[in-house]
């Protein structure tokens, strides 16, 4: 190689060492987009919430508000008419049970209870309606699923997946916002995307994204949702493309987007 080339090459290549390191008139970086942390509730509009149950379980299948209720003694699946609230059908817990969360999943009809450890299989005309399924250890609060497992809450900041036929825990998934646990962690309902979650004993719904639980965003129910009780029970509406919420002993059954 001559000299003159030499000479050539040395500003072309402390120009490229230059560049490689960030100096020079480079483009500016583009900004990382902020996640969001906080969402907005619109209430579109409320229908009766008979009874005032203890709402431990809400969804939405076959057309119509699916609803599991707690409290020993009077603990019963209901089905509500989405439109007007009225009880469609009502079947007691013969077990006499606190029952709590409920999914309608894999062919079957999963309830949970509070402190006696048991899964029980709802039919409505089954005899008798509730068969047990499983046991299991701790207490059981929310319940949903998603589409190869069943997941459940027993008031702590973990979510539970467990195989639908044996109720096996597959896996522990904790839940953390703004690097805090969220604890009593209760409701469940999966849309196919997210994980939505009561907090029991405020008004907060957590969106949790299920293939990413780092991703969490919080809402904070309106005062007029469940004012004298306690929010609990979240169900999505994939026809009207909305969410039902309501809780234990409130006067209505809200519909609702999350913004």
């Amino acid at each position: 190689m001559s000299t003159h080339r030499l000479i050539l090459a040395a500003p072309l290549l402390f120009a490229g060492l230059l560049a490689a390191c960030g100096g020079g008139s480079s483009s500016p970086a583009t900004p990382t987009e902020t996640p969001q942390l906080e969402g907005h509730v619109e209430l579109l509009g409320s229908i009766p919430h008979e009874g005032r149950v203890w709402t431990e379980g809400l969804l939405v299948s076959d057309g119509i508000l699916w609803e599991s209720t707690g409290l020993e003694g009077r603990s019963r699946v209901r089905g509500l008419d989405r439109q007007t609230g009225a009880v469609l059908w009502s079947v007691s817990n013969t077990e006499g049970s606190f029952g709590e969360g409920l999914v309608r999943a894999f062919g079957r009809t999963y309830l949970l209870t509070y402190k006696e450890g048991r899964a029980y299989l709802f039919e409505r005309d089954g005899k008798p309606p509730y068969t047990l399924f499983a046991t299991y250890e701790g207490e059981g609060w929310g319940l949903t699923a998603t589409d190869h497992h069943l997941v459940n809450s027993n008031g702590s900041a973990t979510l539970y997946y467990r195989d639908p036929e044996t109720f096996e825990i597959v896996k522990e998934v904790p839940i953390q916002y703004m690097g805090q646990p969220v604890t009593r962690l209760n409701e469940l309902e999966f849309d196919g995307t997210y994980i939505w979650a009561n907090q029991w004993q405020t008004p907060h719904v957590y969106r949790i994204l299920e293939g990413d639980p780092s991703n969490v965003v919080r809402y904070t129910l309106p005062a007029e949702v469940c004012p004298g009780g306690t929010p609990n029970g979240i169900a999505w509406d994939g026809d009207q493309s909305i969410f039902f919420i309501t809780g234990q002993a409130c006067e209505k059954i809200w519909k609702a987007r999350f913004q």
